[in-house]
């Protein structure tokens, strides 16, 4: 099958490793990187066409994608995250012959910033809606579209056993993930424990420099949501974060070496599982992740990841398998185990849905 993907994929980015697992279960899957328009432009450009969703940067996506689809005539178009596609470029699509499939591995009916009114008028275009959040099927269902639940996963490529022995990747607690006021104050009173803490991601600066400026008070504000926060120096995270986001196999290396892994959801939306939440045993790592209902039916709790519902209860879990290797490896090892087990790969993900697009 011909498949034109539409998605974020530069280096270490999940769309491109779905991506590449299509590829590897025998399709003819051509790339386009959606995103590289605004890439193009500045941040206060980028803002003013997200605000107003129209803009040379939307017309340029629309144009490319029908010429993409155009010149390669795919069977199917796989777009992900596609918040800023046309209506009738959704229509010229279906006119070449292409089968219209969406997936976001974001909330999108749960945060007001995530949706666009663009978004809102193609979404019941398309023939069907891969979507991963759980707790919004509801307002998918309203659409009157078929539904295909893809929790989302790891991609065994990539998200493997990778030790080095560099000691910038290595410590006891790792967290790699952006700045939110709740993981602020969980990850403080980890290292504030004394416990060998690093941390990788966006958004943490402000902790070193405690500077006010209008764009960090506007990204902050729109990833802490409802809580309070405000700007201010913290000693301790500061030493901890190591900088931003890393991808690929340096991604591999951080989530390895952290000998436990932080899988912390964020407050802003009612995940219950993420990406990490399979990267992190799919390196190796062991598993240290909020209590949810989800995360227990993917993972057996004490035997292949180990979950929290306190501050206290995080600190204490952390310290005692920090202190305990044997305990630790023992649960890091079941959690590999199950992950290869239970097919929590794209390349598996993936294989199931394709199967069920079939079945429709």
């Amino acid at each position: 099958m011909k498949i034109l993907f539409l998605g974020e994929i530069g280096v270490g980015q999940t769309s491109l490793m779905r991506m590449r697992a299509l590829a590897r279960l025998g399709h003819d899957v051509r790339g386009l990187h959606t995103i590289k328009p605004w890439l193009e432009v500045s941040w206060s450009q980028r803002r003013l066409q997200r605000w107003l969703q129209r803009g040379p940067v939307i017309a340029a996506i629309n144009n490319s994608v029908f010429e993409a689809a155009r010149a390669f005539h795919p069977d199917m178009v796989w777009a992900e995250k596609q918040e800023f596609l046309h209506l009738e470029t959704l229509t010229a699509l279906r006119q070449l012959g292409a089968r219209l499939i969406h997936f976001t591995p974001d909330p999108y009916f749960s945060l007001a910033w995530k949706r666009t009114r663009l978004m809102d008028q193609a979404a019941g275009a398309f023939d069907v809606l891969v979507y991963c959040k759980a707790y919004e099927r509801d307002q998918y269902a309203a659409l009157g579209k078929p539904l295909v639940y893809m929790p989302l996963g790891y991609c065994d490529q990539v998200h493997r056993p990778l030790p080095s022995s560099d000691p910038q990747w290595q410590c006891a607690i790792g967290f790699l993930g952006g700045w939110e006021p709740r993981r602020e104050l969980l990850l403080h009173r980890v290292a504030a424990d004394g416990l060998d803490l690093k941390i990788r991601g966006g958004y943490w600066q402000f902790l070193r420099d405690g500077r006010w400026t209008p764009r960090r008070h506007i990204i902050l504000k729109q990833l802490a949501g409802n809580d309070r926060f405000h700007i201010h120096r913290d000693e301790l995270l500061a030493r901890s974060w190591q900088g931003e986001e890393v991808y690929a196999d340096d991604y591999a290396r951080a989530l390895t070496g952290a000998r436990i892994g932080l899988g912390l959801l964020r407050k802003v939306c009612p995940d219950q599982h993420t990406t990490r939440t399979f990267e992190i045993p799919g390196c190796g790592s062991m598993l240290l992740a909020d209590r949810t209902d989800e995360h227990r039916e993917l993972f057996e709790e004490g035997k292949e990841a180990e979950f929290f519902a306190s501050t206290e209860e995080l600190v204490d879990k952390a310290r005692f398998y920090s202190g305990d290797e044997s305990a630790r490896l023992r649960v890091a090892g079941a959690g590999f185990e199950r992950c290869r087990k239970s097919k929590y790969a794209y390349i598996h993900r993936l294989a199931g849905v394709l199967s069920e697009l079939d079945r429709i």
